[in-house]
């Protein structure tokens, strides 16, 4: 899988007004409201599932325990929350397809 270039906001913004021909700058405002919807939500912690794309959750890690590599001493990893996506059926297939 060869690894392509990066897409940032800009370039979404740009790619919908190509498409739809409305200003690049109120598409840049809809890719972040969308973006912050989507933030916002997990921050609930609620599920966010686009349909034929996927769906992101929190998953909260609990402490475990480590080794400190350099001193090689035990250490406590404190636990922290994360963000999981788990891609529709759809995109999968997609993905697999190009392989």
């Amino acid at each position: 899988m060869s690894r392509g270039k990066t897409i940032t906001k800009r370039d979404l913004a740009r790619r919908l007004h190509e498409r739809f021909g409305f200003s690049e700058r109120s598409m840049y405002r809809l890719v972040e409201v969308l973006l912050e919807e989507i933030k916002t939500a997990l921050e609930r912690g609620e599920e966010v599932k686009i349909f034929h794309f996927g769906s992101f959750r929190v998953h909260r890690r609990r402490p475990r325990r480590g080794v400190n590599p350099r001193t090689r001493e035990p250490i406590i990893i404190p636990g922290a929350r994360t963000v999981i996506f788990r891609p529709a059926p759809t995109l999968k297939a997609l993905l697999h397809a190009e392989e």
